[in-house]
C-alpha cells in the first residue's frame, strides 16, 4: 500500500531525450551565391598584381535585395570567399570556409605520431598491472 502511493506522487525524472537533428551535408556554393558576392562585395582585399579577395560584409547581407535573390542561402555569405583576377576577368578561386575538411585517405605517419613512455611511467604501469593481478 505504501509502495503504491509513492509511486503516484513521485514525479518521473527520466524524461526520452528529443530526437537528434537530422544535418544534411553541406553543398557547394551555388552559381547564385558567387554571382551575388561577385556584385556586392564590399569587402575588397586586394592579394597583388590584378587579384582581390572578395567577400560581402555583415551589414551588406542584412540587404533586403540581397535576401531576396538568395533566400535561405543568404547565411552562406559569411563562409564564402571569392578570389578574383580584375587583368583576366575572371574566378581564380572559390573558398568555402564553411565546407566539411576533406578526409585523408592515407595519412602519412609523423614522427609526432608516436611516443615513448619514461622510466616513471613504464613503472606506474607495471605496479598497476602487478596490484591488478594480486586482486584477482
Amino acid at each position: 500500500m505504501v509502495a503504491k502511493s509513492y509511486a503516484k506522487r513521485r514525479n518521473s525524472y527520466f524524461q526520452p531525450l528529443p530526437p537528434l537533428p537530422r544535418f544534411e551535408p553541406r553543398q557547394p556554393p551555388s552559381g547564385e551565391l558567387i554571382n551575388v558576392i561577385l556584385q556586392y562585395a564590399d569587402i575588397q582585399q586586394p592579394l597583388g598584381g590584378s587579384r582581390f579577395s572578395l567577400r560581402v560584409s555583415e551589414r551588406r547581407m542584412k540587404d533586403p535585395v540581397i535576401r531576396e535573390l538568395l533566400g535561405r542561402e543568404t547565411r552562406r555569405l559569411a563562409d564564402v570567399q571569392v578570389f578574383w583576377d580584375e587583368e583576366e576577368g575572371e574566378i581564380i578561386q572559390v573558398l568555402d570556409a564553411g565546407a566539411a575538411p576533406a578526409m585523408e585517405e592515407e595519412a602519412e605517419t609523423s614522427e609526432f605520431d608516436t611516443f615513448e613512455l619514461t622510466e616513471l611511467a613504464l613503472d606506474y604501469v607495471a605496479r598497476h598491472q602487478r596490484r591488478r593481478r594480486a586482486a584477482r
